[in-house]
């Protein structure tokens, strides 16, 4: 009696397709929830005071909730989700607390998502034109060095050395056999 279970070598293996490559850009669940975040902030920002704006507070409050609970399908979506992020820390910093939970929510997915994908935090560097006014903080998607991709970029270079040393010195070695 045989215990070993043989896979079916038979059947041809499919190969891995990710969500992430059938999904297209335009379709990333996270755009319409960045979308609908940002449209209920402004109606909250204009709202009249009183029912009115309790109400709009509270449709801000649901879309911040469900923006935070979105899945990013794309790169594309987390950078954007990035920028929203980090443009709306910006300007709720002085009301953080009103948040609540979700301004905590906010900051922790924003920082796990850069670090993700390794862009650099908030740079508040003011812009200057020739006209003298400034333009508001600036944010720098560049990615950031960090020691992980220096020891890789130094281990690729280790690698590239190694492989010189091995062809240059089989090209020696080859001569030197070919003298005698």
């Amino acid at each position: 009696m045989s215990h070993v279970h043989f896979p079916d070598f038979s059947q041809s293996l499919r190969p891995v397709v990710l969500d992430a490559e059938r999904i297209p850009f335009h379709a990333d669940p996270i755009l319409a929830a960045i979308e609908r975040h940002s449209e209920a902030w402004s109606v909250f920002q204009v709202a009249p005071n009183g029912e009115t704006a309790m109400r709009a507070e509270d449709d801000a409050d649901a879309a911040l909730m469900a923006l935070l609970g979105t899945p990013c399908a794309t790169r594309a979506g987390m950078l954007c989700l990035i920028r929203h992020l980090r443009w709306f820390l910006v300007e709720e910093a002085s009301n953080a607390d009103s948040h609540g939970d979700a301004w905590a929510i906010a900051q922790a997915r924003e920082a796990d998502l850069s670090h993700c994908l390794g862009v650099e935090p908030v740079q508040r560097l003011p812009l200057a034109p020739p006209s003298g006014g400034l333009i508001g903080p600036t944010i720098d998607l560049r990615p950031a060095p960090t020691p992980a991709r220096l020891a890789r970029t130094l281990a690729v270079g280790a690698e590239l050395l190694a492989a010189l040393v091995v062809i240059g010195g089989g090209c020696v070695l080859t001569g030197f056999a070919s003298l005698l």
